[in-house]
């Protein structure tokens, strides 16, 4: 009889889970950050009632493998979800808000350990790392990254000087469709390609950062709303 209390819990719990983010359940004042992890933490109460049975039957050493298993599997079934994207944004960051049932869309950015903000931006739907520089007034493209995306750099003319944070380059003007980092993206960006052997990364600059409604530093976090 517990085994099958139980199970309906655990399968509550789940249909809650489940259709939070497709029905109103009219708890617009609640945290979602408290929702879910109470969510998680009842499934665990849940889940440690229903194996207790089995866990009294076990040594010290037997109980912690059985414990740490089922942890491993927790946090991997947890990653699996948030990869495809199937838990709300809500829940992974308390600083996401929404309007209505429609994220705002933003990302955060941690500082890396050579000091500086990196990540995989794509330009023109394709993919390709890169770092972002306030100090830079464009969105600059490194030249092999060009070719790499088809944009055809030696037909162009590096005339244009432009001022990076630690130096100045040569580097052609060439408007981009598209920029995203993350759920940020914006099209129609003012950018430049890179002369050759001149840039070893391709740069985020001002022309992507001053269209965001906001672009701040919390905690050598860099936070970018659209």
């Amino acid at each position: 009889m517990r085994a099958l209390i139980i199970f309906i819990v655990l399968g509550l719990l789940y249909l809650l889970v489940k259709n939070t983010t497709d029905i109103d359940l009219g708890m617009d004042e609640v945290n979602p950050v408290l929702l879910g992890y109470g969510a998680l933490f009842a499934a665990g109460i849940v889940t440690a009632e229903l194996l207790r049975p089995l866990l009294s039957l076990m040594g010290a050493t037997s109980r912690f493998v059985v414990v740490a298993l089922i942890a491993g599997l927790v946090w991997t079934g947890f990653e699996v979800a948030r990869s495809a994207g199937k838990i709300p944004a809500a829940l992974l960051d308390p600083d996401v808000t929404t309007l209505g049932n429609d994220p705002i869309n933003q990302t955060r950015l941690l500082l890396a350990w050579d000091g500086v903000y990196r990540a995989v931006a794509q330009i023109n739907n394709t993919s390709l790392g890169v770092l972002v520089d306030i100090a830079s007034p464009l969105v600059i493209v490194q030249y092999a990254e060009a070719e790499r995306l088809g944009l055809h750099p030696e037909r162009l003319k590096f005339d244009q000087r432009i001022a990076l944070a630690d130096r100045k380059i040569f580097a052609a003007l060439f408007p981009l469709f598209s920029v995203r980092i993350d759920d940020v993206e914006l099209f129609e960006v003012e950018a430049a390609i890179a002369a050759p052997g001149v840039l070893e990364t391709s740069v985020i600059g001002l022309s992507f950062l001053n269209r965001l409604s906001n672009a701040a530093l919390v905690d050598d976090e860099l936070y970018l709303r659209q």
